[in-house]
């Protein structure tokens, strides 16, 4: 027989494999989660689009379009310092994943949580596991109790697998500054956070610094909300267009004392972007009914000038990542291409394919086809059949000519598909800055070269900086005239990599219009520039306030008293004292400072007692946020060592009193002031309950009891992980009851302490 053409159908009746039939059996028992069951998951255009794009080879495109129809997987990152991390990790593989080996429902083998094999250090997993499984699974309940848990106390992000590449690939070093110009919702922001505050030097803090920026105003204090949980010292959010995110002076350790302050640039960049989302088809299925070819032609623009605005932020030498969630080459490529245009020559793409070798990809594409809004094909700009039309198109969609191909390498850009490795679909391209784009650069580059700057590029940096400040001030009034609308959204829907039910969906909205009614109480309710929401105020490093809090705990003199920050004003002000960085103290006190629009910034370290306090006592209390930071620069003056007994009784119970304590805490809590104090758990006790990071746990010490100043979030996950055990949540009443006990016994003891001396008088 010859190797003649197949005929068609020769093939459809072929027996199929044990392991095919398997395959088929499980996908469908897991496809019987339909959130969106009314949705039908076809859209021809949408077919015949990406088609005709030639993503994809005719075969593998059957393939893609098929898989994009089935549920996207849950996908977490254990996230926080090192040490946290690989606590979380090891309970995940010794504990859980072991349990849940053998899980048989309805007949079929579910398999249990694995790693993703590209994430370094096994820190990205996927969870194939439908609500019933974890409804009929002991040991599914049990690991999803232990998600939540943890995913409340922010050691646990769920996040897609695709959104956790870009961050990956920007190389981040614990001294680097990084923008990360679209940010919210925030899981790429936290994973950047992470890598700036990675430094393995003990006691060390990072000089890095970590801008989150985004241009819609409510998100971006959703961002300041989800990075909270890593209480960084380096962290900062604003509120910009990325497009038009401010120049301002900020010195650097690079810069001659004396000389003039550069704009400030960043070693590393970010543009994430906002896009059409069709990447994220597989969790929001409502894009199989809304998605047209004019998505990606509508932010075309916007995202050109995001990512060139990025450019001139990023340093000559520095990294700058471009990413969206989109196939669509009109946002992808075609942006690049462009950019690539307009840097002529100062920033390159980079080939990363060395870069998480175990993460499947394909390269970039160097040509596509375009069409207009109807979806209509078109050949050139030339082709649109009215001048008017013609003139609104932005011609930089179409692809490059051949001789730009061989420049540009737009096969070094990345391209990530839903049926290659069971995620959601993805664009990245990495670039270096090899020149100066701006006058600011060249005097930058010279600087960090120790070279002579000429008077010409000097001159034209002050001018860069000060048109600059004109364009930000001419676009902030014309913003506040006008009506203002809100940016386009970052995605479709927040890349948590969870399926959501309709009425589960609804409820989730409405759990989320609360949170933001209470996020933006009183503060603006659309996106005003100039609008600050407190003021950003350095503290004297020579207050009482920190006199008397530092003798009081015992701080080493060591310590820096010069980077405290306070957060508001009038009578309030004071109440709670903020920590920040050098690198953020050093923006704080810019001259440009009053042009960012920051929305947040520094870590809470101590906060003012509401009720007054016995003469001796400090007014100030620790807080749980800032104690990572104050627990390796307090002496042993106001710490506690407990044995796990003692440490179960301050975790499981709601209001301890002395007597539920073993004698030797009560003699170590007799012989310490009343305030606030640290608990310890003892060494050959943390041994014994197998936890590597450290037990240290900030209290409250009253005249009879002993309380620890934990978030209920908190206390619930280390209660669990370590005993077992959820606390029951106390009852309002006794809520507020031991509250007006705590005030009547703190009153009693103060006026004792007054008789008292009057008596020794």
């Amino acid at each position: 027989m010859g190797f003649g053409r197949k005929k068609r159908g020769a093939y459809k009746n072929k027996p199929k494999t044990d392991e095919k039939v398997e395959e088929e059996k499980k996908q469908k028992y897991f496809d019987e989660r339909k959130p969106y069951a009314e949705i039908e998951k076809d859209n021809l255009d949408f077919k015949n689009y990406y088609m005709k794009q030639g993503i994809l080879s005719p075969e593998e495109f059957e393939e893609f379009y098929k898989f994009i129809k089935t549920i996207l997987p849950s996908t977490f990152r254990i996230t926080g310092s090192r040490t946290t991390a690989m606590e979380i990790l090891e309970v995940v593989e010794k504990v859980y994943v072991p349990s849940m080996q053998n899980v048989v429902i309805d007949g079929h083998r579910i398999e249990p949580p694995k790693p993703l094999p590209w994430y370094p250090d096994n820190l990205g997993w996927r969870v194939n596991a439908p609500r019933l499984v974890i409804k009929k699974s002991p040991e599914f309940q049990k690991f999803h109790k232990f998600m939540v848990t943890e995913t409340e106390a922010g050691n646990i992000s769920r996040q897609e697998a695709v959104s956790m590449v870009p961050p990956l690939l920007m190389d981040i070093k614990p001294d680097q500054w990084v923008l990360d110009m679209c940010a919210a919702p925030g899981s790429k922001t936290a994973q950047i956070i992470e890598a700036v505050d990675s430094s393995n030097k003990l006691n060390e803090m990072p000089t890095g610094l970590v801008v989150a920026n985004d241009a819609d105003y409510k998100r971006s204090h959703m961002l300041v909300h989800q990075s909270k949980r890593l209480q960084s010292p380096c962290f900062m959010a604003t509120n910009h267009d990325g497009a038009h995110f401010p120049n301002i002076h900020v010195p650097r350790d690079d810069t001659p004392e004396g000389s003039f302050e550069l704009s400030w640039q960043f070693d590393r960049v970010l543009c994430d972007v906002p896009c059409s989302g069709d990447g994220t088809i597989r969790k929001n299925e409502k894009i199989w009914d809304t998605w047209t070819p004019a998505g990606g032609l509508q932010l075309h623009n916007t995202q050109v000038q995001i990512f060139a605005r990025g450019c001139q932020l990023v340093k000559v030498g520095g990294r700058i990542v471009y990413s969206t969630c989109s196939f669509n080459p009109i946002e992808n490529e075609a942006v690049v291409a462009e950019v690539l245009r307009q840097t002529k020559g100062a920033i390159r793409l980079l080939d990363v394919s060395a870069e998480l070798p175990e993460l499947k990809r394909k390269p970039g594409l160097h040509t596509w086809k375009v069409t207009n809004k109807e979806g209509v094909f078109l050949d050139s700009p030339e082709s649109i059949p009215e001048e008017r039309q013609r003139r609104k198109f932005p011609v930089s969609v179409f692809p490059p000519t051949e001789k730009e191909v061989e420049e540009m390498h737009l096969d070094r850009c990345i391209r990530i598909y839903p049926h290659q490795q069971d995620t959601g679909g993805f664009f990245v391209a990495v670039f270096e800055k090899v020149a100066p784009l701006t006058a600011t650069d060249r005097v930058s580059l010279a600087r960090m070269q120790g070279k002579a700057i000429a008077e010409s590029d000097m001159e034209a940096a002050k001018k860069e900086l000060e048109d600059a400040k004109k364009e930000a001030e001419i676009i902030e009034s014309e913003t506040i005239e006008e009506e203002t609308v809100s940016p386009p959204a970052k995605r479709a829907s927040v890349d948590n990599g969870t399926e959501v039910a309709p009425k589960k969906a609804k409820k989730e909205e409405e759990e989320n219009k609360d949170e933001e009614k209470k996020l933006f109480e009183g503060k603006p309710k659309r996106d005003v520039p100039g609008i600050k929401e407190a003021p950003f105020e350095m503290m004297p490093s020579n207050s009482a306030d920190l006199e008397e809090i530092t003798d009081f705990y015992g701080l080493d003199p060591k310590f820096p008293r010069d980077q405290f920050l306070l957060r508001s004003e009038g009578t309030a002000k004071g109440r709670s004292l903020y920590f920040v960085s050098s690198s953020i103290k050093k923006v704080l006190e810019s001259k440009d400072f009053a042009r960012l629009q920051t929305v947040n910034t520094g870590v809470r370290l101590f906060v003012r007692q509401s009720t007054a306090l016995p003469e001796k006592g400090c007014p100030f209390r620790l807080t749980s946020e800032g104690l990572p930071l104050l627990d390796t620069v307090m002496t042993d003056k106001r710490r506690i060592y407990v044995n796990l007994e003692a440490l179960k009784t301050l975790l499981v119970e709601a209001f301890p009193i002395m007597e539920q304590f073993p004698q030797d805490v009560q003699a170590q809590v007799d012989a310490i002031e009343m305030g606030c104090c640290i608990v310890h758990l003892k060494e050959e006790d943390q041994k014994a309950c197998q936890m590597t990071v450290p037990i240290v746990l900030p209290v409250w010490k009253g005249k009879n009891s002993l309380n620890v100043l934990l978030n209920k979030k908190d206390k619930r996950s280390l209660s669990q992980r370590i005993f077992g055990i959820i606390p029951e949540a106390t009852p309002d009443h006794l809520v507020q009851r031991s509250t007006e006990n705590q005030e009547l016994r703190q009153e009693a003891d103060r006026k004792a302490a007054l008789m008292e001396i009057e008596q020794q008088k």
